[in-house]
């Protein structure tokens, strides 16, 4: 009777030692990474994840939307790993978050794809946009009355779209509103006399693009910041990243990090973005 006894204690601790072996083997090799923030920086960071995902597939990687504040504030509360933002912080923002420079984006000047126009100025663009420009006929256009679009406020596309173009003066009246990138990109393709910007990574050729100070967005003219309407795309992180989140960032800056990135930014066409605004990204963005 003992020696069954002994048996029956020996199988036991046998059995609760693989399972801790198991629970420990488990926890060290499966981890999840949270991203949200910047829809302008979304298609770049879910290429990196997927592509990451591949290589360790005992790590996901879960990518959301919303906007530069939503992946800023995020980040800073805890509620996730890493924030994005296509915008610059400002100094309280900033405080105890470690910024990563994933990529550069071009804003996209866009018209209907009929719109005769091809280049457009910053000066030009500043009239439209308060106001004092209203007719396409004033810039080389027919005679048709310009209908400026612009994204929501929130949108860290549209706070470097202000910076760059509108300085300190503000929005004319007649600016129409369209949330996130892709519903500013339907919104022109479908209306004949439309203007708007979008993230370049978004562009397909249902719109046209314009030329801005005589200068074609291109990887080069981005890369070298030639291009008037460059900025960053970030990646926040709360102090000091380590294990997983800080491997996933390491990659994402590394040489094959940056080929995906500049594949997505580069390489679009007329089915570029499959995007489902009701899927997660949020009914705003970056």
């Amino acid at each position: 009777m003992d020696l069954k006894i002994k048996y029956l204690i020996v199988a036991a601790a046998i059995i609760i030692i693989c399972a801790g072996g198991y629970l420990v083997y488990g926890a060290g090799n499966s981890n999840t990474i949270t991203i949200t923030g910047s829809t302008s920086a979304y298609p770049a960071v879910e290429a990196l994840a997927n592509a990451y995902m591949e290589k360790h597939p005992n790590v996901h990687i879960t990518v959301s939307g919303g906007d530069s504040g939503v992946g800023i504030n995020s980040v800073r509360s805890g509620k996730v790993d890493i924030g994005t933002s296509s915008r610059n912080l400002t100094s309280s923002e900033s405080e105890g978050l470690t910024q990563y420079v994933i990529g550069k984006d071009g804003i996209s000047i866009i018209v209907n794809e009929k719109n005769p126009v091809n280049t457009i100025t910053l000066k030009q663009l500043h009239g439209i946009y308060t106001g004092n420009i209203t007719n396409w006929n004033q810039i080389g256009g027919n005679n048709s009355s310009i209908t400026p679009v612009t994204r929501e406020v929130g949108s860290g596309t549209r706070a470097d779209f202000q910076n760059f173009v509108l300085g300190n003066n503000t929005f004319g009246s007649g600016v129409q509103v369209a949330t996130f990138n892709y519903g500013l990109l339907q919104t022109v393709a479908v209306t004949p006399n439309a203007i708007g910007y979008i993230a370049h990574d978004y562009l397909n050729n249902q719109v046209k693009q314009l030329e801005v100070n005589n200068i074609q967005l291109t990887q080069q003219t981005v890369s070298n910041g030639s291009y008037p309407l460059t900025r960053q795309l970030l990646f926040l992180v709360k102090e000091t990243p380590n294990g997983s989140v800080k491997d996933f960032i390491d990659f994402s800056i590394s040489p094959e990090g940056q080929s995906i990135v500049n594949n997505v930014e580069y390489n679009y066409t007329t089915s570029n973005i499959v995007y489902n605004p009701t899927s997660g990204i949020g009914p705003s963005g970056g």
